[in-house]
């Protein structure tokens, strides 16, 4: 066992090494609304889908990050630990995270005070499928995934435009993320997925249902298996 003295040297190591936190512990850093006074609604609208996907691809870098960080240190920790003061951290993100959750939260304000929707459909665009519910059902079965991954399983639940469910990325089956999105009339969808914990999939993916079988690829997530997965339920 390692003396107190020991544990206080692996205490510092571990600060001096300066591990990246995680995504969900960054907070925002401000910016003003009045950034965007004067943009049109349809400028703000795609800055906020625009912002929405970048604060999903780097909380997913900066998960990894704090991952392989902890990985680090703790293997440090257990084999030998003086290691740990000539480790390197992996890249903290943790200024980019908070200055895009900053940016989201700006324009998100400023689409309220417009008062900014999305604009209705034309005449002969495809509607949305909450007034029809033409792909209501749910859409369910096990995925396709790398040699290296767990074959993953997928739940997804429509009714009318909304779409709900889970997505597996372990032998049981158990929910490890939940799915929320929206689906249009042509079948096409998209998903956000909100993950357990720190090593499960993350984001935004979109997919397409027709001939009474939805399909959608997620990827790649986890930590430095980058698995890939491939639906068709």
């Amino acid at each position: 066992m390692m003396k107190a003295g020991q544990i206080a040297l692996v205490l510092g190591a571990l600060a001096y090494t300066g591990c990246a936190p995680s995504p969900d512990s960054i907070e925002s850093r401000y910016v003003s609304p009045v950034t965007y006074q004067n943009w049109t609604c349809d400028q703000i609208l795609d800055e906020k889908r625009r912002l929405n996907r970048e604060v999903a691809r780097v909380s997913g870098l900066q998960r990894e990050n704090a991952n392989a960080d902890v990985a680090m240190a703790t293997i440090g920790v257990i084999l030998f630990w003086p290691l740990l003061f000539g480790m390197t951290a992996t890249k903290d993100r943790k200024h980019e995270l908070g200055q895009l959750k900053g940016e989201y939260e700006a324009v998100d304000l400023s689409a309220r005070m417009k008062q900014c929707v999305p604009p209705p459909p034309t005449p002969g665009a495809p509607q949305n499928v909450a007034a029809t519910g033409a792909f209501d059902g749910t859409y369910s079965g096990r995925g396709k995934a790398d040699s290296w991954c767990q074959t993953p399983s997928l739940i997804l639940v429509v009714k009318g435009a909304d779409l709900s469910g889970e997505l597996s990325e372990v032998a049981t089956q158990a929910a490890t993320s939940a799915v929320t999105g929206m689906v249009l009339g042509t079948g096409a969808f998209t998903l956000t997925l909100k993950p357990s914990g720190p090593n499960y999939a993350a984001g935004e993916y979109e997919g397409k249902i027709a001939a009474d079988a939805a399909t959608v690829d997620i990827g790649p997530v986890g930590g430095t298996s980058k698995c890939t997965y491939r639906f068709e339920v």
